[in-house]
């Protein structure tokens, strides 16, 4: 025999001989999962083991047997497949009455278990079910699951009329899909949510998905890739504690979400009455068309109580009523505008140092009360529907951090009380049925408005009392006026949590900054640039959310200019028109924000100038030489801002071809 030949069989009896052929010894103490009840071989549970070691991997048909003289230890040995050094992996499976189906089976959660296989028989060691090794450590709490089928329904793929929406998994009800129904409401209808009794141990992982219904039998089980970082399942850790889990999208389809660039013109024609002129280049026209021409796309309009006796002793303060608003947003919509609503349920301004009753409701009790707001709710967006001027997205009260219409719906202080909360909730629920009433199958959004900007713990203090008592809405609204809140760090954190936490869409319901008339903050000047430079770092704030849940930004006082024998509280010198009434650069760098998406180039000298509109402010430039590539490096150039355009220069390098494009983080 050649040399050549010694050595390939030498090779391939090498190569047989790491296929392993030994015997695995699987060990399991039960004694927990007996004690809290999960386990009873007198009604004829077993306990299997089931993984890759098998010749078909993943069976469920190797049962252990109780180990002699020991009550609670279960032993079985099987033959092993797995080549020695690889790695075999298994879990343990609790058998109801030893013959239920595939549904009914109880799987260990977590990962699976793992070990390296050796040439030899090999024995395991005792390891208990989940990892409970102690009774007392296991509790029982609530967790809430909640889902949003709003995308699904918009592509034909539920219907809340007809289709259901149940949660299932391993700690949950052992991945049975009938088991866990949630529940829907008829003023969100593709909001489903449930609250259920799980036992398990502190610090563990819940595996779990959403699967739709349709009527005949069909089951769409929500998608493997929906967990954190792509894990099969969604996941979230037993805490011990109640826990209500942030709102999903199904199979993590948010719904079409168009970011808003809106101004709140809520005094428009109150300054126009008075003189007041709008100009662009020196040209006189509509304040809304010349927004519009900028890339804005929503107008912001509150709405007080107030009666026409109000509204002509003290126009500024109590002119907002229906009869001003209404022609006012006919005119916005009229531009090719969406409308805001901002209900204040007040004759006047409502915030956090106000929320006073109007004066026609003063005498009703609570439940008169409950019922007046879904009257006028409902005969409010009835109106505006009927002038073609139906909002597309309606804010539930003014900055109602203390709550609403006080004393009955005021919370904070010495009313932060259950009762104080539900009366709130009543309140406002009472509001959105109204709303529903009138606006039917076409609800617009809505949208929860505090002050509390760059205060995360007051804003986590807020909604978590606000989402337990299920009221309906869909946006978190958010004022924040550096002066007042802090630092834009801080309202970058307090977004990032809030959406996070609850699942919700952001918004910054109010903002504005100064071109004149104060001292410097936060690194950005009180002039027109100044306004600019605000207007780039709060966009890149909100375009930076996660899950592209920050939704827009809302100036305040857009429309306002100097105006003799009024206080204007300095908010003449922080809108978007300057002295003479000229649109200002603020008004093109906010519009930049809802620009197309469009990355283009120029050559400067030795250099490639490449730019992108503030629309983009939320990615990261990246770039490659080679199209099959898999990685895109980092473009790490530094960015300039031109009024509210971003753009980077690079050198020109010695490659014949490179690519660029604009990457969602």
């Amino acid at each position: 025999m050649s040399n050549v030949a010694r050595l390939t069989v030498a090779l391939l009896l090498a190569s047989l001989l790491t296929v392993s052929d030994n015997q695995i010894t699987y060990q399991i103490n039960m004694g927990v999962q007996r004690t809290l009840g999960n386990f009873n071989p007198a009604a004829g549970d077993t306990i299997v083991v089931s993984g890759t070691f098998s010749t078909t991997d993943w069976t469920t048909t190797s049962v252990l047997s109780p180990a002699g003289g020991a009550t609670n230890i279960y032993v079985g040995t099987f033959s092993n497949d797995v080549s020695s050094g690889g790695f075999e992996q298994h879990k343990f499976i609790i058998n109801p009455h030893g013959n239920s189906s595939g549904a009914q089976l109880v799987w260990e959660s977590g990962n699976n278990r793992f070990f390296q296989v050796a040439s030899t028989n090999q024995t395991l060691p005792i390891v208990y079910f989940n990892d409970i090794t102690n009774g007392s450590s296991t509790v029982v709490t609530q967790i809430t699951f909640r889902v949003n089928l709003e995308a699904q329904a918009a592509l034909g793929l539920f219907d809340p009329a007809t289709d259901t929406v149940s949660v299932a998994g391993d700690a949950i009800n052992n991945w049975d899909l009938a088991t866990a129904p949630l529940t829907n409401s008829v003023l969100q209808p593709n909001l489903w949510r449930k609250t259920f009794s799980l036992t398990n141990s502190t610090g563990a992982t819940v595996n779990y998905k959403f699967i739709i219904h349709h009527p005949g039998g069909e089951n769409v089980w929500e998608s493997d890739g929906v967990g954190p970082g792509g894990a099969q399942n969604r996941e979230c850790v037993f805490t011990g504690t109640a826990l209500m889990l942030p709102l999903a999208d199904f199979n993590n389809a948010p719904p079409a979400r168009p970011f808003i660039a809106g101004a709140d013109m809520s005094h428009l024609a109150f300054f126009e009455d008075r003189g007041i002129a709008y100009r662009s280049n020196g040209q006189t026209g509509d304040a809304f068309t010349m927004l519009r021409e900028r890339g804005l796309n929503c107008v912001r309009l509150r709405l007080f109580t107030s009666s026409a006796a109000q509204a002509q002793a003290d126009p500024y303060n109590y002119t907002n009523n229906l009869a001003y608003t209404l022609p006012l947003a006919v005119r916005a919509k009229n531009a090719g505008l969406k409308f805001l609503l901002d209900f204040h349920y007040s004759d006047s301004w409502a915030d956090p140092g106000k929320q006073t009753k109007p004066s026609a409701w003063t005498n009703f009790n609570f439940t008169q009360l409950t019922a007046q707001m879904r009257s006028y709710s409902s005969n409010v967006i009835a109106s505006l529907i009927a002038a073609g001027a139906a909002p597309e997205y309606v804010q539930l009260g003014n900055e109602i951090t203390p709550g609403i219409l006080w004393n009955d719906g005021r919370v904070g202080g010495t009313n932060d009380t259950p009762t104080q909360w539900s009366q709130l909730a009543q309140l406002l629920t009472s509001s959105v049925q109204g709303i529903k009433d009138a606006a039917s199958n076409q609800m617009p959004k809505l949208i929860i408005h505090i002050d509390r900007g760059a205060d995360w713990s007051s804003t986590r203090w807020y909604f978590d009392n606000l989402e337990a008592q299920q009221v309906p809405f869909d946006y978190i609204g958010e004022s924040y006026y550096s002066w007042w809140h802090g630092s834009p760090d801080a309202l970058r954190d307090c977004l990032t949590n809030a959406a996070a936490r609850y699942g919700r869409p952001v918004i910054v319901a109010e903002t504005d900054f100064p071109w004149a008339n104060s001292t410097n903050l936060y690194g950005f000047t009180a002039t027109t640039n100044g306004q600019v430079d605000y207007v780039v770092a709060l966009a890149q704030i909100l375009k930076r959310v996660p899950e592209g849940k920050g939704l827009g930004i809302f100036w305040w006082g857009t429309e306002y200019q100097q105006l003799l024998g009024y206080n204007l509280g300095g908010f003449d010198k922080r809108s978007f028109f300057g002295l003479a009434g000229d649109v200002l650069p603020v008004a093109d760098a906010f519009g930049q924000m809802t620009a197309p998406l469009k990355l283009s180039f120029g050559l400067e000298g030795n250099n490639l100038r490449l730019q992108w509109p503030l629309s983009a402010a939320g990615m990261t430039l990246r770039t490659t030489t080679d199209l099959s590539a898999s990685a895109w490096l980092t473009v790490t150039n530094p960015v300039q801002t031109t009024g509210g355009v971003l753009s980077t220069a690079l050198p020109l390098g010695p490659a014949s071809s490179s690519y660029f494009r604009l990457q969602a983080n």
